[in-house]
């Protein structure tokens, strides 16, 4: 070997090869989900209602948001797995087969269902006070999760309405349930959705017949015509996802409703899904949530009971008193009464 060989090989061991190591740490992903603590976002920063708006509001009302890092890189995972306000799970079954585009999607989509349950609860609640207020919604089953197996997986996305399916002899459904009964393992049937900008599309999908499914999963909710609904809404894009700042949401878009304030100058926080029935559900990453709030110094904290046992144990692991500020809801009524008798004291 010529000196000028010696002198490559040498700069490859010394120079390329721990590049690329470091290139393979910085990038390689691995199958988990990483969870850290995020921060507060303000409700009316993201959705605003023209109503009352000469109202003074002294507090605020804030969804509390994490990060979430799906199939963190070995970096990453390092970083998480020495920071005590972390923690890292094996990445879901039901995230195996998706891209992280494609889970933020489902995120996205998770939010979007989660607002307008907000706005319905919200508006329904303060309608018993002031008539002049209304809302109204259409029914849509969507498109909430795909299988491998699915024909023409790329064509359909999620979030896409459905609308009918021709089936045996011409018979058409219009709903989901109705799809079972005149469909048969291994054919082919036309679908058609409508995608949110309005666009509708038909494609042929196969009944797979080892499952005996289509490959899709699906989700009714309530989405809000915000034309025949008044107050009229609007909500800002945001980069933040997922179905937990429901209840914070709800409680918020009632504030904007109401004459008075229900924050009676305080820093009002919380963690929950909100349904039709104003019901409070339990969330994922309490700890971090816990941990984020804290830091953020708010003074009411809301949680469902399902949650409330999990947060107490956190603050007790970090020496924090949860007495004055941690409080546990059923239902977005609860909230309200609480707030009430805070504005009493």
């Amino acid at each position: 070997m010529n000196e000028l060989s010696e002198k490559y090989w040498v700069a490859v061991k010394y120079l390329f090869i721990p590049y690329l190591a470091l290139l393979f740490i910085l990038v390689f992903p691995l199958d988990f989900l990483l969870y850290s603590p995020g921060g507060l976002t303000e409700v009316d920063k993201l959705i605003e209602i023209e109503y009352r708006e000469d109202k003074q509001v002294e507090g605020t009302i804030s969804t509390t948001f994490v990060m979430s890092v799906p199939r963190p890189t070995i970096f990453q995972f390092l970083v998480g797995y020495f920071n005590e306000y972390a923690d890292i799970n094996v990445l879901p079954v039901s995230y195996e087969d998706y891209t992280n585009e494609e889970i933020a999607q489902i995120s996205y989509q998770d939010k979007d269902i989660s607002v307008s349950a907000s706005i319905i609860v919200a508006y329904e609640t303060m309608q018993a006070i002031d008539p002049a207020i209304t809302v109204s919604y259409e029914e849509k089953t969507i498109v909430f999760g795909k299988s491998n197996y699915l024909s023409n997986y790329d064509q359909i996305h999620f979030g896409d309405a459905f609308i009918q399916m021709v089936g045996e002899g011409g018979v058409i459904a219009t709903s989901i349930a109705e799809v079972g009964a005149i469909t048969v393992d291994g054919n082919t049937y036309d679908f058609t959705f409508e995608r949110e900008n309005g666009d509708i599309y038909t494609v042929p999908i196969t009944k797979n017949s080892e499952t005996g499914l289509f490959g899709m999963n699906f989700k009714v909710y309530r989405e809000v015509d915000p034309a025949t609904s008044y107050p009229i809404f609007s909500e800002r894009n945001t980069n933040v996802g997922g179905s937990s700042g429901g209840l914070l949401q709800t409680l918020a878009i009632y504030n904007m409703l109401s004459e008075t304030d229900i924050t009676h100058g305080l820093k009002i926080a919380g963690t929950g899904t909100i349904d039709y029935a104003g019901n409070v559900g339990n969330i994922g990453a309490v700890k971090q949530k816990v941990l984020t709030a804290y830091e953020n110094k708010v003074d009411v904290f809301f949680m469902s009971p399902d949650d409330y046992n999990t947060a107490v144990n956190v603050c007790e692991a970090y020496g924090i008193d949860h007495s004055a500020w941690l409080v546990s809801v059923a239902t977005f009524q609860e909230a309200l009464d609480h707030l009430e008798s805070l504005g009493d004291a």
